[in-house]
């Protein structure tokens, strides 16, 4: 028994010795411009974040910039405006959402320049919202919730969905469908992973995306769901030029608050 002892002390030594840290050499990236813009009707019409990217082995910090010079122009209308840079990002002050009309974001920081375009889609409204019980739980608190929105005629939609409680964070939610199976009237969004009880306060968000902006989000939550498709660290396909990452997006935002009631559906 003492001969199997020692053994085994001798061979946890053994391992315990060939311990040797091990740097990956990951090599040196080429720094890029990253570019977060948006147009929407919700809140600041028009928010613009900039950094640089950074390699593996970088200290993390914040990385805004804030030198750059930032235009937006309003193509339909013709109206520009040099956005403001306020707190961590450029800001228009005085550009207001026009529903199908196309921005321009024009950007100069370190003697590179973008220019990239994206288009302000109509809000779609949220018709109703429902709670049901959850068919996989016995518990008739467990409740599920189903979206109803209005389809707009002869146009294609592209969705983004949130439904959470009154000040939780929703950014880390990619839940993202189009019109293909209800065009053209109500559609019916069903949210499983989520589950409400009695008397709940529930916010439902409901972005209507250009497809350039739906194609980001949906690769956003692939890449972010970890499958072996995805590509790890991936840059989703987007409206920027192909030595920026980041993305332009343009959406429109309908918000209901509801209270949980739960009936038939």
């Amino acid at each position: 028994m003492k001969t199997k002892y020692i053994i085994f002390l001798l061979l946890g030594m053994l391992l315990f010795s060939c311990e040797e840290d091990v740097v990956l050499d990951l090599g040196n990236i080429e720094k890029r411009l990253v570019v977060e813009a948006r147009v929407t009707n919700a809140n600041q019409f028009s928010k613009v974040t900039l950094s640089y990217s950074q390699g593996f082995y970088d200290m993390p910090d914040s990385n805004i910039i804030s030198n750059a010079t930032v235009e937006l122009i309003a193509e339909n209308s013709g109206q520009s405006e040099m956005l403001t840079f306020k707190e961590d990002s450029y800001r228009s002050q005085q550009l207001q959402p026009n529903y199908g009309d196309r921005y321009t974001l024009k950007i100069n920081v370190d003697d590179q320049e973008v220019n990239v375009t994206t288009q302000l889609p109509s809000k779609v409204d949220i018709s109703s919202t429902v709670f049901v019980p959850n068919p996989f739980y016995g518990s008739p608190d467990s409740l599920n919730v189903f979206v109803n929105v209005l389809d707009q005629v002869g146009v294609d939609n592209y969705f983004r969905l949130f439904v959470h409680a009154p000040g939780e964070n929703q950014n880390d939610l990619f839940y993202t469908i189009d019109d293909t199976f209800g065009k053209d009237g109500t559609i019916t969004m069903p949210i499983y992973f989520k589950t409400f009880t009695w008397g709940d306060t529930v916010i439902v968000e409901l972005w209507n995306m250009n497809r350039t902006t739906y194609d980001y989000y949906t690769g956003l939550s692939e890449n972010l769901g970890g499958s072996f498709n995805s590509i790890a660290p991936g840059n989703p396909i987007s409206n920027m030029p192909d030595d920026v990452f980041g993305f332009f997006a343009g959406y429109s935002v309908d918000v209901d608050t509801v209270i949980v009631k739960p009936m038939g559906f």
